[in-house]
């Protein structure tokens, strides 16, 4: 039998082995962007894949040649050129390009791609030789290739379609001739029967059979429908959330999508009526990646009638304009004294819609497509022609300064100037009940403007009701405000936006109803990520004589910053550009902690930089052994280090004057925030970044503790004003303790201690 099939079955394993390699090598070579053409590779992956098994089948050849490399290249460093130290930074270099890649952070560099295909080439060899050439069991394949192919099937690598179909037919052939030598060996065993001519035949017919299944497999007939179970869906999102990147059937493209405008449908948040109240089941499904300096309200639509349980929209009148056309109704001068400029880049992921979203107030949009821009009431921004998956506009926006500000630069804008006006005090008379009516006139009771008015009804709103994703349905015959107000006193942000819109209209305060998303989750410096459950609702209400102003009533986000006692002559005398523009200049000088510690700069956003770790890194030495010995020297001492220096700060530190007790815990407190994973982006004032933060640490204020909000208060005003008490140190302390308990529970004790003393 031996004499018969080995040399045949010899040439069948070699073609399936070089063709194995090659089809999944193929796929990679297309998911890096290889710039090689077909023939190239597979002439590369056939004297690659040889090379291996001859290796592997005869080590001591490998071993003579690194052994005659190894003193080639002695002989080279010492007469010709002195490579070895450029080598192995190269190597360093690829291999921390290959580990970044695989952690998401970064692309495989275009003089690193054809090194780490050739590299792959080595391994998936390998383990196809180990298989195939070594008799192990041939079912280790299908893991590997199948979860391959089906993973680049599902990012629109076609290919792996045919691919897969051909690895199918070598493994069929394969597992037709293992089950030959299996029951031929149980033959032999029993008695001398001459086997030899039953390869032929069997092996014939398992190549037919093979060729039959895999060509019927490829021909049936195939459609796109699939099932839909949005529940196990979200379930799959919540555990693997790189599945949401997958295989979408080109719902969101150009050539097959259709894009819409955006209401809260899409986003999962509320059931396809607009009924207004109810459960809500938010989806986690990543849709956009915002480019901006600081954290946005993103307004998708502007509502204005209210029915009783559901707001509607009026858009006309609608004006159309040319990309990149300043739409701005503003001056020159006007700008420069009521507005900063925003600019922001919107990317879509797996989402279409022909909203443009943009903070208030756009002023004009670029996009690679030419055509108008349809500019709706209320400054909401549509294209007609759609925005789809993958592709991404520009936006400069006018952010209004805050309300202290525009009152001392004599901003100067009255109701009477607003089109339409009625449409934005509209109220469903026969719908509001007298307890709604008494109530907010019992809320504003104190107020002189319609300022204070719109404050204390925003208070009134974030300090007596639960915030509850899960609230009961709103009752058959029940208004929906009054409800909310009187029975069952929890929801969320639709509840409350809705809630203060209309008690501002009662008091004659023009008010419009916003939807869109937050884009408050910064994931590196300039980059927000937005999901589907970052959907919100919020209200805009126009306050004489500075004109719309945001207010937000939802106590799970923060209220904007309005500096209401802001005075220029004041902040003249402390030079306070940290608070009032993006003038850093000033920064680095928040934290005056010099007489703490010596020895040790903080930096912005409260990190602990030490000076001899800089001058570590700039080492030109990269050996990866070397680097290894000596973290493993070095830890503990940095342990040490680390907590005497922290102990000998907390010691001091409780010698300062009281407002040095603040700057110093005020410190701590957003180094620790930072270890938990939300940096001060660079440029950001103290009330932006605390307002960007805020939600994420809602559940550490209450009765008892302060949010971070009030804690930045704190801070300014102890830094700012010299105000400071006993009690406002006591807030501090509390507040710290509750991030040290969250950072513990977060990352367990020992990363804990770790980035705390070593880190």
């Amino acid at each position: 039998m031996d004499r018969i099939h080995n040399k045949s079955q010899r040439i069948i394993n070699n073609f399936v082995y070089i063709g194995f390699v090659f089809i999944i090598m193929h796929l990679f070579g297309l998911g890096i962007n290889l710039d090689l053409s077909f023939s190239l590779q597979l002439a590369l992956v056939a004297i690659g894949s040889i090379m291996v098994k001859i290796f592997l089948f005869n080590p001591l050849i490998l071993y003579i040649l690194l052994a005659m490399s190894f003193l080639g290249g002695i002989l080279v460093y010492h007469y010709v050129t002195p490579f070895f130290i450029p080598l192995v930074e190269k190597i360093y270099y690829l291999f921390e390009n290959i580990i970044y890649n695989f952690q998401g952070k970064e692309n495989i560099a275009d003089e690193n791609i054809l090194l780490y295909w050739i590299l792959l080439i080595v391994f998936v060899s390998l383990f196809n030789a180990f298989v195939i050439f070594k008799n192990r069991s041939i079912y280790l394949l299908l893991p590997v290739y199948v979860g391959a192919f089906l993973y680049y099937w599902y990012n629109f690598y076609d290919q792996s379609y045919w691919f897969i179909s051909i690895f199918f037919l070598g493994f069929f052939i394969l597992m037709g001739y293992y089950k030959f030598r299996k029951e031929t060996d149980k033959l032999i065993k029993k008695a001398s029967v001459d086997v030899d001519h039953l390869y032929s035949p069997w092996i014939k017919t398992v190549s037919k059979y093979s060729v039959f299944i895999v060509i019927m497999a490829v021909l049936l007939p195939k459609n796109y429908n699939y099932i839909s179970w949005p529940w196990l869906q979200h379930r799959v999102y919540t555990v693997f959330p790189f599945v949401e990147n997958l295989r979408s059937y080109d719902t969101y493209t150009r050539t097959s999508g259709e894009a819409g405008l955006f209401n809260f449908s899409m986003t999962s948040t509320e059931n396809a009526s607009s009924r207004l109240g109810g459960p809500v089941n938010l989806s986690d499904k990543r849709i956009m990646t915002v480019y901006s300096t600081e954290a946005n309200y993103l307004r998708g639509s502007v509502q204005h009638t209210y029915t009783g349980n559901e707001w509607q929209t009026i858009r006309n009148p609608i004006s159309y304009h040319r990309v990149k056309e300043n739409f701005s109704d503003w001056s020159g001068e006007d700008m420069k004294s009521y507005y900063n400029y925003v600019i922001l880049t919107i990317q879509n992921h797996d989402f279409a819609s022909t909203t443009l979203f943009s903070p208030y107030k756009p002023a004009f949009v670029d996009f690679k497509d030419q055509s108008d821009i349809v500019l709706n009431r209320d400054d909401i921004l549509g294209f007609p022609h759609g925005v789809y998956d993958g592709e991404s506009y520009t936006i400069w926006t006018q952010k209004p300064l805050p309300y202290g500000i525009l009152l001392a630069n004599r901003i100067d804008l009255t109701i009477d100037q607003i089109d339409d006006l009625d449409i934005y005090l509209q109220i469903p008379e026969d719908k509001i009940t007298d307890r709604t009516r008494d109530l907010t006139k019992e809320i504003i009771a104190n107020s002189q403007s319609d300022y204070q008015k719109a404050i204390a009804i925003e208070d009134y709103l974030r300090n007596n009701f639960e915030y509850n994703l899960s609230p009961k349905m709103i009752p058959d015959g029940s208004e929906f405000i009054d409800y909310f107000l009187f029975e069952g006193q929890e929801g969320y942000c639709t509840y409350y936006a809705t809630t203060m819109a209309i008690m501002l209209r009662l008091e004659g305060i023009p008010t419009r109803y916003v939807e869109g998303y937050l884009a408050f989750d910064s994931i590196d410096d300039g980059i927000y990520e937005v999901r589907h459950d970052n959907a919100h609702a919020w209200i805009e209400a126009f306050i004489e004589p500075v004109g719309w102003m945001q207010f937000e009533p939802t106590p799970a986000f923060p209220a904007p910053t309005r500096l209401e006692n802001y005075r220029p002559e004041v902040v003249e005398e402390t030079h306070d550009r940290d608070i009032i523009s993006n003038d850093t200049s000033e920064r680095d000088k928040s934290f005056d902690q010099s007489e703490i510690i010596d020895d040790v700069e903080l930096g912005f956003n409260g990190a602990v930089i030490n000076n001899e770790d800089v001058s570590e890194d700039q080492s030109d030495n990269k050996a990866i052994a070397f680097v290894i010995s000596l973290l493993l020297m070095i830890l503990p001492l940095r342990y040490l280090v680390g907590f005497y220096r922290y102990k000998s700060k907390e010691s001091k530190a409780k010698k300062l004057s009281p407002n040095k007790r603040i700057l110093f815990l005020y410190g701590e407190i957003v180094s620790l925030i930072d270890l938990i994973g939300y940096s001060q982006i660079s440029g950001e004032t103290h009330y932006e970044y605390a307002q960007r933060v805020a939600y994420k640490f809602y559940d550490l204020s209450g009765d008892d503790v302060k949010g971070i909000i009030e804690i930045t208060d704190i801070f300014v005003r102890s830094k700012y004003g010299n105000i400071t008490s006993s009690e406002d140190i006591m807030i501090l302390e509390e507040f710290r303790e509750k991030l040290k308990t969250r950072l513990k529970n977060q990352g367990g004790i020992i990363k804990y201690y770790y980035s705390r003393y070593v880190g």
